[in-house]
């Protein structure tokens, strides 16, 4: 016989569970076990999914353009950056033009040559100006006494130089230094120290001169016997400076 549903009720018949015997005659039935049964764990909610767990974020990929476009900006920064240290290394092409006749040398310019006697207008470190003129080649020259004699072969030549002061006082100029000889076969030849007779070296090759004043001096040089005196070079600033050149007696 099937159970069925009492009268006046709407639930639904009970069935007996494996195992067990149906009720007898006129007791009411057990109620329904519950659901889900004890111990187990309710239904999963929405978007379980059964023996996964939870679904990872996907990571959305970026688009291949950003990344050209991002390699493009980078290009064009580092050109930039690369242009304008090179533009800042750039080396610049100075002209140099002889000053004319009867103008002072600055450095890096240098007047005509001049003949004996001639004379030219130079500047110091500090800007001082003043005006330098050979006035005499003395060749051969005397030593200053019977013990100062050139070496073997040689022979010594004296250049008598005159300094005026223009503007201020001349500093860090001295004559040993500024003057050079230029021999007939272009060899260069220094200031030798001696003295000769007649003439001093200044104050040891210095210049001291104050504004206005003249100072006459001389630089003793030893040249081989069969060179001659081909041009004569004063050069500033101790050899730094700009350089001046008269014309040797041949």
């Amino acid at each position: 016989m099937w159970p069925s549903a009492r009268s006046g009720q709407g639930q639904p018949p009970s069935w007996p569970t494996p195992g067990q015997s149906p009720p007898p005659p006129g007791q009411s039935p057990p109620p329904p076990p519950s659901w889900p049964p004890a111990g187990q764990p309710p239904y999963p909610g929405p978007g379980y999914t059964y023996g996964y767990g939870p679904r990872p974020p996907r990571f959305r990929r970026r688009p291949r353009f950003l990344g050209a476009i991002i390699a493009l900006a980078v290009i064009i920064v580092v050109g930039v950056v690369v242009g304008n240290l090179g533009k800042s290394h750039e080396n610049v092409s100075v002209s140099v033009t002889p000053f004319p006749s009867g103008t002072s040398a600055s450095a890096g310019h240098q007047e005509p040559p001049g003949r004996i006697g001639s004379s030219f207008e130079l500047k110091d470190g500090s800007g001082n100006l003043y005006r330098v003129s050979l006035t005499m080649v003395i060749d051969p020259a005397k030593g200053e006494n019977q013990f100062t004699v050139p070496d073997a072969g040689k022979r010594f030549v004296g250049l008598v130089f005159r300094v005026k002061a223009l503007t201020g006082s001349p500093r860090d100029e001295d004559a040993n230094n500024d003057a050079v000889i230029i021999g007939s076969n272009g060899q260069n030849y220094a200031a030798d120290f001696d003295g000769i007779a007649g003439y001093t070296n200044f104050d040891h090759g210095a210049i001291h001169v104050s504004t206005g004043e003249t100072v006459t001096g001389s630089v003793t040089f030893q040249l081989p016997k069969d060179v001659k005196v081909s041009t004569v070079h004063w050069t500033a600033l101790s050899g730094f400076g700009a350089t001046v050149e008269w014309i040797g007696p041949g």
